[in-house]
């Protein structure tokens, strides 16, 4: 189902969909490989996962899709992973306070399941830098790209299809349980 109504219904979708979905480990399976499969077709790992869970939940939200993609390669830097801080957004859009007025006790129910994430993500993937993870320096575009179409390129591919997929069953079963 497409969303011309805009963020707010994305969002009240999100809300109502995430846990019913994802508490079918089917579906946790189905995110997974969506996300797997997109980064292998068409590169970027938050964009990967963001589309498999729309996918999966039903609903879509361009403007949002648009915006994670800013994410990748660690944010075009090699910072933070992608897939791990779209994860973050998505834990923050089940959990997040929704009026900056609600103050500190509005962010605190994100902090827990944000933190379950990165304690599972960092030693499972060794780091959560992703100039680490890929050994790409991202401030380089020819590196970058003499990274990707050389002959490395096919094992990070792969690597980071694996990371993105694998990345985004633990989001689902941690969304479930929100």
């Amino acid at each position: 189902m497409t969303t011309p109504e805009g963020s707010g219904e994305f969002a009240r979708l999100f809300e109502e969909r995430t846990r019913e979905v994802f508490s079918v480990e089917a579906n946790r399976e189905r995110v997974a490989e969506m996300a797997y499969q997109n980064y292998l077709k068409s590169f970027g790992c938050s964009q990967s996962l963001f589309q498999a869970f729309q996918e999966v939940l039903g609903i879509r939200d361009d403007f949002w899709f648009r915006a994670i993609g800013g994410l990748q390669g660690g944010g075009s830097s090699g910072l933070t992973c992608g897939a791990l801080a779209t994860g973050f957004i998505l834990i923050g859009a089940r959990t997040g306070r929704r009026r900056i007025d609600e103050g500190f006790e509005g962010i605190l129910p994100a902090f827990e399941p944000s933190q379950k994430l990165a304690l599972w993500f960092k030693p499972m993937f060794k780091s959560t830098v992703c100039s680490e993870i890929t050994g790409v320096n991202w401030f380089d575009m020819n590196e970058v790209a003499g990274h990707y179409f050389g002959p490395r390129g096919p094992e990070t591919i792969e690597k980071c299809a694996r990371l993105t997929g694998t990345t985004a069953h633990k989001l689902a079963e941690i969304l479930s349980q929100l």
